[in-house]
């Protein structure tokens, strides 16, 4: 018995001996025939695209656009959606008042004609306190604003423009009891114009819509808005978050200060979550949105007020301002990925609709959209995305200087300066 567990022993312990050996041999091989194809490999040639953001990479070009010279800086983009491309000077002062306070002032025009003027001032919290003041004052001058009719069931065919003006003064006025907790009371007084609009393309608005179809669409009101907003904002990076989350929900009293025909109240809720894996560098982000309005007794929300679906931050297949109606739902999902150093890549998916009646909260009928698009990063900040939007009334391509969700309440500062 002995005899035989120690043959078995030395059987063993041979053929280990002989598998580790042709193992080793083979592994050998197998580097020996790599250091032979490398020798032969030529070097990559990145295509024109790929050696393009190569080069914004690594010159920095970003960076020496945004930076600015003595609180003067190029600002691009920040117009209405369909505007075409915006620029415009800015002067930003992070450093007033030992750094607790900002002033901004810009003026930008598009190649539509496109205009925006506006001057803030902020206060933000700081570490010796938890209030804090922002004010804003702007004028925008939109000339083609698209309009396509009321309603969830509007048709394309029907595209027309409208010149939306308005100048805003806005207030907000706040507490940060505890870290991310945001609680603010916002005020404003709004005068608004609506005139034809100047696109050679297509047929002015009150010239196939009636004041009966488009409530306001013949006569404007300047309204006062007082309310107040709850936020609790904990993702990691504002300007590019890859984890963490952003909620928030905001109210406001409309009153018609000259026809008093318009006055309503205007319910905004927003849900934001970022969902990281491989070390952040990939992410899933989802959003969901709804704006809900309350009419008085015989009081009518003017269509320049509505909510409105389409565009480059909501259903992304769908031309600007595509739908318009009192209320509005909508929900995105984003997959993200780093592609490398200051590029993401991303596909996405939109589905939202409006509706006149707030009892037709649900998703049937509801409108969607596909498509893909690139992010690019400064200083781990969107600075520039690019989003190809596909849906059954075609393809959209959009290229924003701005990331694809909010960042706070309706009527915050950095918030207000779109449409």
């Amino acid at each position: 018995m002995l005899r035989a567990t120690i043959s078995l022993v030395v059987i063993v312990f041979y053929y280990a001996t002989y598998l580790s050996a042709q193992v080793d041999s083979r592994a050998a091989e197998i580097e020996a025939a790599r250091d032979r194809k490398a020798q032969t490999l030529e070097p990559d040639t990145p295509t024109p695209t790929e050696q393009t953001l190569v080069d914004i990479r690594d010159k920095k070009v970003i960076e020496r656009i945004t930076a600015g010279i003595a609180g003067f800086r190029v600002k691009l983009g920040g117009l209405a959606t369909g505007s075409g491309f915006a620029v415009g000077p800015e002067y930003l002062r992070r450093d007033l008042w030992n750094r607790r306070a900002l002033f901004r002032g810009a003026a930008q025009a598009s190649l539509l004609g496109y205009q925006k003027y506006d001057l803030q001032f902020s206060v933000p919290p700081v570490s010796s306190g938890a209030y804090f003041l922002e004010l804003l004052a702007f004028h925008r001058d939109y000339p083609q604003t698209g309009y396509y009719g009321p309603g969830p069931h509007s048709l394309k065919t029907n595209r027309s423009n409208f010149r939306l003006e308005d100048t805003q003064w806005n207030g907000t006025f706040g507490v940060r009891p505890v870290p991310h907790l945001n609680l603010a009371a916002t005020a404003g007084y709004m005068l608004v114009n609506v005139g034809p609009g100047t696109s050679d393309e297509y047929v002015s608005s009150e010239q196939i819509f009636t004041p009966g179809q488009t409530v306001g669409i013949n006569d404007q009101a300047d309204f006062f808005r007082n309310g107040f907003y709850v936020q609790y904002d904990y993702r990691d990076n504002p300007g590019g978050p890859r984890s963490g989350g952003n909620y928030f929900v905001e109210y406001n009293n409309y009153s018609d200060r000259t026809l008093g025909l318009h006055d309503f109240q205007r319910l905004d809720i927003e849900l934001q979550q970022y969902v990281p894996f491989f070390n952040k560098r990939r992410v899933i982000a989802l959003r969901g949105r709804s704006t809900l309005t309350f009419a008085h007794d015989n009081q009518r929300v003017p269509f320049y007020l509505q909510p409105t679906l389409g565009g480059s931050d909501d259903l992304r297949g769908f031309r600007p301002f595509r739908f318009y109606d009192d209320n509005l739902i909508v929900v995105n999902g984003e997959y993200r990925w780093e592609t490398f150093s200051g590029l993401d890549m991303a596909l996405f998916a939109d589905a939202g609709k409006v509706f006149p009646r707030r009892s037709q909260w649900n998703f049937k009928d509801i409108e969607g959209s596909v498509g893909f698009g690139l992010r690019f990063n400064v200083r781990n900040n969107v600075f520039l995305r690019a989003d190809v939007g596909f849906s059954h009334e075609g393809f959209q391509v959009w290229i924003k200087f701005n990331n694809i969700f909010s960042e706070g309440p309706v009527n915050a500062p950095h918030t207000q300066l779109g449409f």
